[in-house]
Order: structure tokens, then sequence, then C-alpha cells
């Protein structure tokens, strides 16, 4: 067989890198920008050789970071022949300005007997009736897949040819992965419910850590100096919450206490846990913060059961979900949620991806008070 000779590199040389800990990661991430913006126009990568003396790296390190885009479906090796661009990420592949149709993937998680999801029907439905109506006014079509949380890699390849599509709206969720090799494929993505800074995503959400703190802020307006929250034990999925009640305290010259932090599941048998904990306390707390609208609703009911009066010996208040009359929560603009991903995946067809926060509002009701 004769000896294939590699290319030449490109004028265009990649920017020698610095040391860092994470070099493989920085390599990685430099070729699925370069994959992403078209710059191997032939559709073939430089020699792992040639990319080692631009980036200024060793050979194993390029190695490794190309296995990587490998194994997510991005690049493919041949021996003896060299890298490739797979099918999927190759220019005739990305979306063109007829793409009529925009897909919406709705991811649903599985929860134990009881337990209520973070996302109640009511959000989801505000943030799908938005964005539907929005695609409308610009003449596209929403074509809508609801899935199971680890099946949504499934629903992604079963979509339309990629030159059909407008882009795609990735619902409640954030696996890095798949989100990763979806935008290698040039189309244009957007987070809904969720961030995660990748390249070629957008995101828009509700600022839960700014509607923490205003929660927080308002409690202690009304005088509130012992402040609890209870959380969704699964803080990884939503850190934000706990960031804004744990910023709120600074700013409002609080003290905070571990103990006040509760971690529970969403389930009667959590809100019960949690007033058990709460009434041990000494001192009590005077106001509890809630993680949703769902989890305040429990602890009310159960702070009843244990003989407390709500708001005269305890304030209660929600961060958001579902309707509960008389609860005093700070909710969000759910449907103009839905609206603003349309709006930035259609930008995004010819520009940077945006990052987008919704504003929470305060919501007054009956049940917090001044402390007695």
């Amino acid at each position: 067989m004769p000896k294939v000779t590699p290319p030449e590199p490109e004028s265009s040389d990649f920017e020698r890198l610095g040391r860092s800990a994470s070099l493989t990661s920085r390599v990685e991430q430099l070729l699925r920008d370069a994959i992403t913006t078209g710059r191997f126009t032939d559709g073939r990568l430089p020699t792992e050789v040639e990319l080692a003396e631009q980036l200024g790296v060793s050979r194993e390190t390029v190695r490794l970071a190309a296995d990587a885009l490998q194994r997510e479906g991005l690049l493919v090796k041949i021996r003896r022949r060299g890298t490739f661009l797979n099918a999927p990420t190759l220019p005739d592949q990305i979306t063109t300005p007829e793409s009529t149709t925009i897909a919406y993937l709705q991811a649903g998680y599985q929860v134990p007997q009881g337990q209520t999801e973070p996302a109640t029907p009511t959000i989801n439905g505000l943030m799908l009736q938005g964005a539907l109506e929005e695609a409308s006014r610009h003449g596209l079509r929403l074509l809508v897949e609801h899935a199971a949380h680890t099946q949504i890699g499934n629903a992604f390849r079963n979509l339309p040819p990629r030159n059909q599509l407008r882009g795609v709206v990735f619902a409640h969720y954030g696996e890095e992965k798949l989100l990763r090799r979806a935008a290698g494929t040039g189309l244009p993505i957007v987070l809904l419910d969720h961030d995660l800074h990748l390249p070629g995503v957008g995101s828009v959400r509700d600022d839960s850590c700014e509607g923490a703190r205003q929660a927080v802020a308002y409690l202690a307006k009304l005088g509130h100096r012992r402040i609890a929250f209870v959380n969704w034990r699964q803080t990884d999925l939503n850190p934000w919450r706990l960031d804004g009640y744990r910023r709120g305290l600074r700013q409002a010259g609080l003290p905070r206490r571990r103990v006040w932090e509760v971690a529970i599941e969403l389930t009667e048998a959590g809100a019960k846990k949690a007033v058990s904990h709460l009434l041990a306390l000494t001192p009590r707390p005077t106001a509890v913060y809630c993680f949703n609208n769902t989890v305040a609703r429990l602890l009310i009911e159960n702070l009843r059961l244990a003989g407390l009066r709500v708001p005269h010996d305890i304030s209660v208040m929600g961060g958001g979900g579902e309707e509960v009359p008389g609860l005093t929560c700070h909710t969000a603009d759910w449907y103009r949620i839905g609206v603003t991903a349309v709006q930035i995946l259609l930008r995004e067809a010819t520009a940077k991806p945006e990052h987008h926060l919704a504003p929470h509002r305060i919501q007054d009701g009956q049940t917090t008070d001044a402390p007695s």
C-alpha cells in the first residue's frame, strides 16, 4: 500500500496552549469548537503529530482528546488514513434558512411514589405554550417529543434530518455528553429550565438564586431573624436556591445555622421530617422558606397538625410552582421563559449562544407575618 502523505497544515495554525492540569480537556474543547465552526473544510483533521506541534502539547494528549470526541460521535478514525469528521457534522448537514421545524424535547423524570417532580405540570405547560405560540408567530412548526430523561438521546436521534430543523430546545435536560454531540451537528441548541455553558448551546431559566435572595429579604423586612430553608435533597440539580438563601442572609446581616438548612425528598414524609426537625430546634426558627410551593403546602399542613398556627407561630414562604391559594411565594413568568427559548434559538442561527435568567417577583399571601 502506498504511503499516504499527510496534508500540509493550514496557514491559520492553532494558538499554542499553556500548561494546565486539564490540558487534555482543553485540547478536546478546542477541537470541538473547530468542528462546530466548520474549520476543517475538507472533513479531515491534521495528524496527531501536526496538532501536537501546533498546540504545544504531547501527541498522547491529542490522541486522548480525539478519542473522547470519537466516543461522542464527532470524529471517526480510519486506520492508515487519518481522523475524519463524522457524517452528521459535515457542513451540508447544517440547518438552512428554509427549515420550518423546531424540535422541542421535554425530559421527564421518574420519582418515587408519593414524590412530586420539581417542575410541576403547570410550569411545563406554560413553558410549552410560550414556545409553541412564539414558533407559530414566526411561521414555524414545533415538533414536541416527551421522553424519560434516559431516553432523550433516542428521541434526538429519531428527529427529522438536520437540514429540516431550525434548531432544538431541550427542556429540563442537561446531560453534557449528549448536548455536546447535539451541538456538534451545527444545529442551534437552547436549554430550557436548565443551565450548562457549552459551545453552541444557549439557555434560559428562572433566576432561582435571585428569587431565594428576595424571599429572605422579604422575611427579614417583616422582622424575622431566624429563617430556615427546607430544600430539595438533590441539590446538585438546583444549587441556585441554596446559594440565594445564603446570600440573602448575608446581605440582611442575619445569622446562618447549618441546622436551619433541611434537605428532604419532595414527599409528604419529607415534609413531616422537616417539621419534626424544625420543632426540635432551640431556639426555633420563626420563618421557613421552602424549595417550591408544593413543599410549602405540605409543610403548612404538617405544622398545623403539630398544633402550630401559620403565620402566627411560624411564617412559611414558597419558592414557586403549583398554585397554592393564599401562599406567600416568589414566582417567574414561565410562559415568557418558553417564548424566550424560541427567540434565542432563532437568533443563534447567526449569532453566538445567549444565556438568559428570568426574574422572579414576590406574590403576597396570608402565610407570612411579623414574628410574634
